[in-house]
């Protein structure tokens, strides 16, 4: 099979071999697997800078939240009791009230963070993408 490469007037190459198409269709291959690896990185580099700033407000909270759950612990139990509430159910009522309040947090926080390690869909959509450029241009 004989054939004469020659440049278009636009800077383009003419036609060439099989194998040199075959060539630039896995150098462009390459091409798009570099960049999305890249993307790749980019990603989970924002990614866990978004959980390092919510483990860090997280933090703050917490030691805010300790240093607040002590007096208003007693503040409650001691309303409870000027209720006319004894001391015993009323100490019961707040700790119930604050293990619900306690386990409604870790549900949020457990949700938050399932939203951070999933898979990022941006990089299904642009594999697929890819996947599909390469069959249409071997059509």
């Amino acid at each position: 099979m004989s054939y004469h490469e020659t440049e278009e007037p636009d800077g383009h190459e003419g036609r060439g071999t099989v194998t040199d198409l075959l060539n630039r269709v896995i150098e462009q291959t390459r091409e798009i697997a570099r960049t999305e690896a890249e993307l790749v990185r980019a990603e989970a580099a924002h990614r866990a800078g978004l959980a390092r700033n919510a483990v860090i407000l997280g933090a703050v909270a917490l030691v805010f939240a300790l240093g607040a759950i002590f007096p208003l612990t007693q503040s409650a139990i001691y309303g409870l009791e000027w209720a006319g509430l004894d001391r015993g159910p009323a100490t019961l009522i707040v700790g119930v009230v604050l293990l619900i309040l306690g386990i409604i947090a870790a549900l949020i926080a457990a949700s938050k963070l399932r939203k951070v390690s999933s898979p990022p869909t941006r990089l299904k959509e642009n594999l697929s993408a890819d996947v599909q450029a390469l069959k249409e241009s071997f059509k």
